[in-house]
């Protein structure tokens, strides 16, 4: 089990290094990716009779995905509450596709639990939107739909230079797919904010000063393309920063700009992961994975987008 994990986490840093090097200075053009864009319809969805659902997006690479790993969070926590985090928030759904289905629901609308990560052994911040958004709204659905790619840069796979990139293409299909799918069973469902953990492949070189124009045009792609689905108010946009740690060398311009950007709008809003404590130096224990959050910290990362979706649909009204 060991060997195993140490591959996966290897395989997930080595996605990080080879497409952070096509965010670098030398390659100022653009990389295609070659994914798989065929999505499987629901089969186990039930009709919604006309219910109301928030629906929000969760985005971005590998911490995004999640790479904590679900047996450090059982060491951490009292059995009683890991036994929650096992079974999952029955109110809240998730239909889920990371890195080029590397692990996926299917298309299928599951329970919120551990195990939507980069295997079935990890989660990611998922898990704790879902906690901090059942204990809110108790009596409401809620459906998350994430789609992460590991390792990806935002200047030249979710973009492709001034255009639509690769993954853009690829999770706006996704999200169209299974919003339709959600209206076509009944469900008044409307998505009301994005999620974006990423930041960390293209804080190196010059690429990283470029980092506020691409993330406005990408934004701006994002609700021009899903306003047919927009929450009243629009979609807000709920941007965590990048840790301070050597790996990424210019974090702080990718943070400076990411908080330029939340300033630009009501419908911004950001985070500094590097204030609120969150560590990646602690797991696996003797060969921890620093590129990475550890598994208290991706919880929380998931609070703390939890909390922030809370408070947008408490700003609109």
């Amino acid at each position: 089990m060991r060997k195993f994990i140490s591959l996966i986490l290897a395989v997930c840093f080595l996605f990080s290094v080879v497409l952070l090097a096509s965010c670098g200075d030398k390659n100022k053009g653009r990389t295609w990716l070659e994914l798989d864009n065929t999505f499987n319809q629901p089969t186990t969805l039930e009709d919604g009779g006309g219910q109301r659902v928030k629906v929000v997006l969760v985005l971005g690479q590998s911490n995004a995905t999640g790479c904590a790993l679900n047996s450090y969070l059982e060491k951490n926590i009292d059995s009683e509450q890991y036994k929650i985090y096992k079974d999952g928030f029955s109110n809240v759904l998730i239909n889920h596709l990371e890195d080029n289905k590397r692990n996926t629901s299917g298309g299928e609308f599951v329970t919120t639990k551990l195990g939507c990560g980069v295997t079935d052994e990890y989660f990611g911040p998922e898990l704790g939107i879902a906690e901090k958004l059942s204990k809110e709204y108790p009596d409401e659905k809620i459906v998350i739909l994430k789609y992460t790619y590991s390792g990806s840069c935002l200047k030249t796979q979710w973009l492709y230079g001034d255009e639509r990139g690769s993954i853009y293409e690829a999770f706006m299909l996704f999200t169209k797919t299974y919003m339709d799918a959600l209206i076509s069973h009944n469900y008044d469902a409307k998505i009301g904010a994005v999620c974006w953990m990423q930041g960390e492949s293209d804080a190196s070189g010059k690429v990283a000063d470029e980092y506020y124009d691409n993330q406005s045009f990408f934004v701006s792609c994002i609700r021009e393309d899903l306003k047919a689905y927009e929450e009243n108010g629009g979609i807000y946009f709920i941007d965590a920063g990048i840790e301070d740690i050597p790996l990424w060398k210019r974090y702080e311009v990718i943070n400076s700009a990411k908080e330029r950007f939340a300033n630009s709008s009501p419908l911004n809003l950001y985070f500094s992961t590097v204030d609120a404590g969150l560590t990646t130096e602690a797991e696996p224990e003797g060969e921890p994975d620093i590129a990475h959050y550890d598994s208290m910290s991706e919880l929380k990362l998931g609070h703390l987008f939890g909390e922030h979706i809370i408070l947008s649909y408490r700003e609109r009204k």
